[in-house]
């Protein structure tokens, strides 16, 4: 209900006044922050009286106008200003504020503490997405406010770091006794939510980029203090790849001279490994030929985004809400991503890869052009999304890749069609929201990408990147609206794309579209028929429609794209002769789910004759989620052989399994059919039914693979190599999971094998996870040994709460009270407590459906609220499907709704009230 939300596109006027400049002074202690700032503006408006910042829990000692006194009022978070005349347009006039605010250690948001080095100065940070620059400095905290900076901070002396935006045009040194202060300037205006300060002690290491154009950027990395210098250099050598890779393959001729820009890319590699090869008198005799053949390949290329600044700095933060935030030149990234570790697992290094890639290309796609509002946040991360995705393509292969995106969406409860459709869904441009952070989501990272995906394959690859290419130069150092980018797309693409926007944009929910196809043999084509269901006071959703018809012997006879605007749709396409199956959305085009009603046969002829990964995996998870249905309702049903052979022979495909890893294996505990959609126990029964009978049938074949996928990995390797590593290392760990159905005392044995014989955390918490989710007696004394082991260590606490909080056992609450209570636990530390907390509730089969998961849940949730709004609500996503469930599930966990709606007040915590009273509002 939009009069439950606290913030609506009303709110969000154009300010009255552009900023110019702000000139800001920070002396910074551990008790308060002093902070002179002066401001510059000018009055867009006929006449200005009064002039209305933004500024929350700050103590203010004065406020002038240029140098004398005005008279203010501050109450809710405001401070309205009278000017001492009223101006007219175009006059510029400054306000100089004098205020004060206290950081804190759990509010992460303005300045704040981080975990600090014992002995040392308390690092402070900031993260001002999207309203934190008010709590420190009174301003116009709006994303059109982009202004250049100059930024003073004076800070103690044992601080190794002291950081801002920009480039340093006051070098550090000494301002008295104790404190040391320097001065950065940013001459690229840059809104209030991308302003970054942080002073602290961080392990600082560095390498200078070369442009293949030759033009050098300082590259830093912050790290934790005690880092290992290997593992930093292989964060930098990560950090220039993907900047080199931006350089090289993004722009509006980025598909054009492929082969050359590869030869580029290979030779700057070269260049670089003879730079740190050669002797400083070989320096310039080893590099120079190559920067000569560099320097030609370059001519006439036209390249894209390249970094303005001097330095770019990736810097650790242990505690935020947030895996990666840009800062215009000034990149935090957790603690725990920010670098490989041997505690790390495969899964987070490809993500600490992609963040970077993501929060680099920020510097142009986010800071150079902004959104105008925080409705528009969607399109600053959509098409940074889809680019970190082109990076990780350039290195895993484009299949593994788009088989992640399609796991994001079909994930049970926590993908992205599950929340699309929840109680308190939001559509990528929301008609209101609670705190910007509602924003932050899987509708914005996952089907916002979609949503340009799906404008890039209408317009095609090179119209959408010349169209991206304009919108980027019309907008630069501006502000810009989704309308503004989709007349971009428009303008190249002479295509009217503002009536698909509208229902993508305003919608919640996604197409589910069924398609049928005929042959036509006197005309030699297919006559094709598609049809959507739209909800009740919706609009046909607007997409493009892919298929391919293949013959009986394998053959492609026909392929086609084709806009679908309607509810219904027939339409030909041109065939080569008949053909025997149909296979549509190819690799998955649009943000929709397939109906089919094809025959089980037809489905294992698809799966015989189409190369389509995605296809490929879509099919087998329709061909299980039948077998899944039949075993819920006949708990003696035989598991049907014909599915379990299938599944064998795909594992068995080590060509597939090398390019793509286990994904197209992913086995989710989920079906369509409402009897049972929301009944996760019966479902993960159904489930690990189904993996058994693969064990028992295939043990041998299995336990064979097994071997051959447990060779020790390479020790130093490239991104691609490890790629493949990850890859094949997913497979046997998949197979390890399937033996482990078996629960015997040889596979427990194996199982305690696996883990304390593991050369990487991933194969440890895998082992680790599926023991504690057997019978073995000793199981208790492996988690306390892991706990032991793990709690020094911050990643490898994490992975440890991780891996717990996802098992499957009737211990797994008794797991973690023993974490919850251990003393290495702090629920303020945000990876700790999303480990723990977020992932125990979406393991819902004992979350939501066992007495005591509910009790552990509601008191999780009691905990974390006044402590973090932002995980309290990721938390109640976990309720989005209330209504689906059986009234002996369905009652207590309203009762926990009702519970917290008169336990946390919004007073106490405005967000999480709001959106418990959304929730109660539409349960029926």
């Amino acid at each position: 209900m939009s009069d439950t939300y606290r913030y609506h596109p009303a709110e969000f006027p154009e300010p009255p006044v552009r900023v110019d400049h702000i000139t800001a002074a920070f002396d910074i202690t551990e008790e308060r922050v002093s902070v002179s700032a002066e401001t510059t503006f000018t009055v867009r408006t006929e006449k200005l009286s009064e002039l209305i910042l933004n500024a929350k829990n700050l103590e203010i000692q004065s406020i002038r106008q240029n140098t004398r006194p005005i008279n203010y009022t501050y109450e809710n978070d405001l401070i309205t200003i009278t000017l001492q005349r009223p101006l007219s347009k175009g006059a510029e006039f400054k306000i100089v504020t004098y205020t004060t605010c206290r950081p804190t250690s759990h509010i992460l948001e303005g300045i704040y503490f981080d975990v600090t080095p014992p002995g040392l100065p308390r690092t402070m940070i900031t993260q001002c997405q999207q309203w934190g620059f008010q709590r420190i400095v009174p301003c116009i905290d709006d994303m059109r406010a982009k202004c250049t900076w100059t930024t003073t901070i004076i800070a103690d002396s044992r601080y190794t770091n002291l950081i801002s935006n920009g480039n340093v045009i006051r070098e550090r040194m000494r301002y008295d006794e104790r404190r040391d202060t320097i001065t950065y300037q940013n001459n690229e205006p840059m809104p209030p939510y991308l302003f970054f300060l942080g002073v602290g002690t961080w392990d600082t290491f560095s390498r200078d980029f070369l442009y293949p154009d030759g033009k050098t950027v300082r590259l830093e990395l912050l790290g934790p203090k005690g880092s290992d210098p290997v593992s930093a250099k292989t964060a930098l050598d990560i950090m220039a790849d993907c900047i080199l890779w931006t350089y090289l393959y993004t722009g509006p001729e980025r598909y054009e001279s492929i082969d050359l820009r590869n030869e580029i890319y290979r030779l700057c590699k070269v260049r670089d490994a003879l730079s740190r090869g050669a002797e400083p008198d070989e320096l310039e005799e080893a590099i120079e030929p190559v920067r000569r053949q560099i320097a030609s390949l370059m001519k006439n290329l036209i390249c894209g985004y390249q970094y303005p600044y001097e330095v770019y700095r990736e810097i650790a933060m242990q505690n935020s809400d947030f895996g990666g935030m840009e800062n215009t030149g000034n990149t935090t990234i957790i603690a725990s991503r920010i670098m490989p570790d041997p505690e790390i697992t495969d899964s987070s290094f490809e993500y600490l890869i992609g963040v970077k890639q993501h929060e680099f290309y920020h510097n142009l796609n986010g800071s150079s052009v902004t959104g105008d509002t925080p409705f528009s946040i969607w399109l600053n991360e959509a098409v940074t999304v889809m680019m970190e995705d082109e990076y990780l393509a350039f290195l895993f292969g484009k299949e593994y890749v788009r088989l992640q995106n399609i796991l994001q969406m079909y994930t049970p409860g926590t993908g992205t069609f599950s929340l699309d459709t929840g109680l308190v869904a939001l559509p990528i441009e929301p008609s209101g929201f609670n705190d910007p952070n509602d924003l932050i989501s899987s509708v914005t990272y996952v089907k916002a990408p979609e949503f340009t995906r799906m404008i890039e394959t209408m317009l095609g690859k090179r119209a959408f990147a010349w169209a991206l290419d304009l919108y980027h130069k019309r907008f630069a150092g501006k502000n810009a609206s989704p309308r503004d980018w989709l007349h971009a797309m428009e303008d190249v693409g002479r295509t009217d794309f503002s009536f698909m926007a509208d229902r993508w944009l305003k919608q919640t929910g996604y197409p589910v579209v069924s398609a049928s196809a005929r042959y036509d043999p006197e005309n030699d084509a297919a006559e094709i028929f598609v049809s959507q269901k739209i909800p009740a006071g919706s609009n046909p959703w607007i997409f493009p429609f892919t298929g391919r018809l293949i013959n009986d012997k394998g053959e492609v006879v026909a392929e086609f794209m084709k806009k679908i605007d309607s509810e219904r749709l027939t339409f030909q396409v041109p065939c080569t002769g008949a053909f025997s199956f149909a296979v549509w959305n190819l690799d998955h085009a649009a943000y929709l789910k397939m109906e089919t009603a094809a025959s089980d046969d037809e489905l294992y002829m698809q799966l015989k004759y189409d190369t389509d990964v995605v296809i490929s995996f879509l099919t087998h998870c329709t061909l299980f989620e039948r077998e899944m249905v039949r075993l819920c309702r006949d708990e003696n049903r035989e598991v049907s052989p014909r599915l379990v052979d299938e599944y064998i022979r795909a594992l068995s495909d080590s060509a597939e399994m090398e390019r793509v890893g286990a994904l197209p294996l992913t086995l989710f505990e989920s079906v369509s059919d409402p009897e049972f959609a929301s009944s996760h126990t019966k479902l993960y029964q159904a489930k690990r039914r189904f993996m058994s009978a693969v064990a028992r049938s295939g043990k041998e074949r299995l336990q064979a693979l097994l071997f051959a996928y447990s060779t020790p990995p390479e020790t130093a390797v490239s991104l691609v190599k490890l790629a493949r590593i990850f890859k094949t290392r997913s497979v046997k760990n998949l197979i390890l999971s399937l033996l482990a159905t078996l629960d015997t005392p040889d596979i427990h044995a194996m199982l305690k094998e696996s883990y304390e014989n593991a050369v990487c955390s991933t194969d440890r918490m895998t082992a680790l996870s599926l023991y504690l989710s057997g019978s073995a007696l000793d199981r208790m004394d492996m988690l306390n040994a892991e706990l032991e082991r793990s709690k020094n260590n911050p990643i490898a606490f994490e992975n440890f709460i991780s891996a717990v909080s996802a098992t499957s056992s009737p211990d797994t609450v008794s797991y973690l009270k023993i974490i919850e209570s251990s003393d290495a636990f702090d629920p303020e530390q945000t990876g700790l407590a999303r480990s723990l907390y977020l992932r125990f509730a979406q393991n819902r089969k004992i979350s939501l459906e066992t007495a005591e998961g509910r009790a552990f849940l509601e008191s999780a949730l009691l905990r974390l609220a006044p402590l973090n709004e932002y995980m309290t609500t990721g938390l109640l996503s976990v309720f989005s499907h209330l209504n689906e469930y059986e009234p002996a599930v369905k009652g207590p966990l309203l009762l926990i709704l009702e519970n917290l709606r008169n336990t946390v007040t919004e007073e106490k915590a405005p967000c999480v009230h709001r959106t418990v009273l959304q929730m109660l509002n539409k349960i029926t």
